[in-house]
């Protein structure tokens, strides 16, 4: 079986190290950002597929814009499937009957469960996030269990309406010992700010890990795999490696490409992707333009990263050339900033995403 999940063992030996301390009495949380598609979730997804300790059980979930009783269910739906999913019981993905199949090895849990759905049905939203997770305290009470629980772009908690979120939160990250927290997001800014402020605890405290590009020796084996059996020379994928800069979806967009069309040239495989209005880079980068135009700055937001690519590194000669405030152009950068559009270091700014 081919490899899909390249360069990225240094991160996987991670995941498994802190996840067997918890098990030996050692809990360290964990918190993954990178860029959009750098490969979190594929990272994630190998580790859940490749670990199995039966006192251990998984809990992930992607954080989406829904109601809180959705969330909810969700999240107890994943905890009883995973806890019922070796127990030799037919499976299925319907709340009530895993919540009856559940009662005769956790019943103290399933009493709470029923608690906590009826107060998400009349839509009481104080407290029912700390409950909710105070579930994997219960279960390994009765059952000896640890949690891993695991959520998919956490900043999107936020848009849940649950009071006080963070502050709840961090009570239960002192008091859980038996609970691991691995969250990851797309966000780095925000992320970082979250973790910084909300989330920065004396004990219970987040791991920072950071998913970078491939390197180069990566990108290589990824092009070489991708397009095993076309002929593609060094200098080929020496100039793939640098135009994208070891973006994996990048790499891999790129490469379907040529093997769908092996006798095109690079240059005319890469000019529908980008300046065809169905080429799926050309997509991409409009979709993120998008982000924009409801802004009454739109304009100013796209001079400024089309300024900062073209070489304009520096805020003084930003403000320069559009004429802009100081105090106007710092609240533009900033909301740039905040969407990771750009990054700052020092004064030096640039554009994130390298083919953009």
């Amino acid at each position: 079986m081919k490899n899909t999940l390249f360069g990225r063992q240094p991160y996987l030996e991670i995941l498994r190290k802190r996840t067997q301390g918890l098990l030996d009495g050692y809990r360290q949380n964990i918190a993954i950002i990178g860029d959009e598609f750098i490969g979190k979730t594929s990272l994630i997804f190998n580790f859940l597929n490749n670990f199995y300790d039966s006192r251990i059980l998984p809990i992930y979930l992607e954080i989406r814009n829904e109601a809180p009783a959705s969330f909810v269910k969700r999240f107890i739906g994943v905890m009883l499937y995973n806890f019922l999913s070796n127990s030799g019981i037919p499976l299925k993905e319907d709340l009530g009957y895993l919540i009856q199949k559940a009662e005769k090895y956790a019943p103290q849990t399933t009493v709470k469960i029923q608690l906590i759905l009826r107060s998400a049905q009349h839509r009481k939203k104080n407290d029912i996030f700390t409950e909710l997770l105070n579930l994997c305290e219960t279960l390994h009470q009765e059952t000896g269990k640890s949690c891993v629980v695991i959520f998919d772009e956490f900043h999107n908690l936020e848009d849940l309406g649950f009071k006080n979120l963070y502050r709840e939160w961090s009570k239960l990250l002192i008091s859980q010992k038996n609970t691991m927290y691995i969250i990851t997001s797309s966000l780095k800014y925000r992320a970082k700010n979250i973790l910084s402020k909300d989330l920065s605890l004396l004990f219970g405290n987040f791991e920072l890990i950071t998913v970078e590009p491939f390197d180069i020796k990566t990108c290589r084996q990824c092009l070489g795999q991708r397009t095993e059996g076309i002929n593609t020379d060094a200098a080929l994928k020496n100039f793939l490696v640098h135009f994208t800069g070891g973006q994996p979806l990048y790499l891999n967009l790129i490469s379907d490409a040529i093997a769908k069309a092996p006798e095109a040239s690079i240059t005319n495989i890469l000019e529908n992707m980008l300046f065809d209005s169905v080429g799926n880079l050309n997509q991409r980068f409009s979709s993120q333009l998008k982000r924009f135009l409801d802004s009454p700055h739109n304009k100013d937001f796209i001079s400024i990263m089309h300024l900062i690519a073209s070489g304009r590194n520096k805020t003084k000669d930003i403000a320069h050339i559009l004429k802009m405030q100081k105090k106007d152009l710092t609240s533009r950068i900033n909301y740039l900033l905040e969407l990771d559009s750009i990054s700052r270091s020092g004064d030096f700014l640039k554009v994130n995403d390298r083919v953009f």
